[in-house]
């Protein structure tokens, strides 16, 4: 468990790092808004295919190597952004940055339910709160530290994801379902069921919110309030510790709430949040909304992907894989075109689109819930 939570916690310093350092960035390396967006969704571009190919792969071959590769890339990634003298190698960097976080978040949350198999959705939110401290962690590291500047930071971090590779390389790991027979014909099955389905497209709008939320806010309270670099950096932090106290609450909700209607209820906070941080007339109105947004996503990813592990348990690296690689295809879409609109416009009416996706993303799980209560209905004759 220890490792699947590492993982977690390391894929959300992955999430979290563009978001909190694009200002600096930007004022480094003089790029537009345009470009920032595109920056941004460049982590995830490659997320897509790799997950996709990560979850048969995990699979079939087993947790282990596809956690060392991950921790590895990271690593190394991590090196290269501290070097990197133009948007070119950054945006190189962060490609390879995003593929290594595909392989932590593929393997530590096909892990998750295979170690906890008794209370799998309690655990799963459990697990994904390491990864919203992991996104707290670096962000308030950047504030507390600002003076030493990022490069020590990043040095440090690069250190210590070399160590958990070369610790999970001398783990011992579950073994594979390729001891018990992959069936790559049930993997296709399992592919175009409805409820893969309908839960990739929910995942598809809720990644491309979370990741647009968490790597705009600083840009957006820097221009369209003024605050300072520190007021902004711990809105971002108070956005993914209010992420960390929402899946803290969840573990304990899911005991008494069905996953599917947690998720919709959770939606629709989400829409209030994203309404009340792009109307909002201040600071510390929008500072509220991000609060509700971090609240109110926090179950929504964690709880969707139990329910699969449920109903798919010896094809949830492969479902997973789809899960994942729908929800970031939606988070490389989503920042890019807030940018571009962001550039055209305003910031501010950009942001529009994050009110839209996540609306988009509460009426997908509507009809996934009413999919799911006309299951449990009795057949008549």
């Amino acid at each position: 468990m220890f490792t699947a939570c590492a993982g977690l916690f390391s894929c959300g310093i992955v999430m979290a790092l563009v978001g909190a350092i694009l200002p600096e960035l930007q004022s480094s390396l003089h790029f537009s808004l345009e470009k920032a967006g595109l920056l941004q969704s460049i982590v995830y571009v490659g997320e897509v295919p790799t997950l996709l190919l990560v979850g048969p792969l995990i699979d079939h071959l087993g947790k282990k190597p596809v956690l060392v590769a991950g921790w590895a890339l990271v690593a190394f990634a991590l090196l290269g952004v501290v070097r990197a003298s133009s948007y070119a190698p950054l945006a190189t960097m962060l490609f390879l940055l995003g593929l290594g976080g595909s392989c932590l978040d593929g393997g530590s949350s096909t892990l998750i339910p295979e170690v906890s198999a008794e209370n799998a959705f309690s655990a799963m939110n459990v697990g994904n709160l390491l990864f919203s401290l992991g996104a707290v962690f670096f962000p308030l590291l950047t504030v507390l530290t600002r003076k030493l500047g990022l490069t020590p930071i990043l040095v440090s971090l690069a250190a210590l994801m070399a160590i958990l590779s070369a610790s999970a390389l001398l783990q011992r790991f579950p073994a594979a379902n390729e001891a018990a027979g992959f069936d790559w014909r049930e993997a296709q099955r399992v592919v175009l069921h409805p409820t893969v389905i309908l839960v990739s497209v929910v995942l598809f709008f809720y990644v491309a919110v979370e990741v647009s939320t968490a790597g705009w806010a600083r840009t957006y309270f820097d221009r369209s309030f003024g605050v300072t670099a520190r007021t902004s950096g711990l809105v971002l932090t108070l956005f993914w510790a209010s992420q960390a106290l929402g899946r803290l609450v969840a573990s304990r909700l899911v005991r008494m709430l069905p996953g599917p209607a947690l998720v919709l209820l959770s939606a629709m906070g989400a829409v209030l949040g994203a309404l009340l941080v792009v109307l909002a007339p201040n600071a510390w109105t929008a500072a509220a909304g991000i609060a509700i947004c971090g609240l109110t996503y926090a179950p929504i990813f964690p709880t969707s992907v139990t329910a699969a592990s449920v109903k798919f348990p010896t094809l949830f690296g492969t479902v997973f894989g789809i899960f994942a690689a729908a929800g970031f295809l939606g988070a490389v879409l989503l920042p890019a075109a807030i940018g571009y609109l962001a550039s055209a416009t305003t910031l501010r009416e950009g942001l529009g689109l994050l009110v839209a996706t996540a609306g988009l993303m509460l009426f997908a799980q509507a009809i996934y819930v009413r999919y799911e209560r006309r299951l449990e209905l009795p057949m008549v004759d």
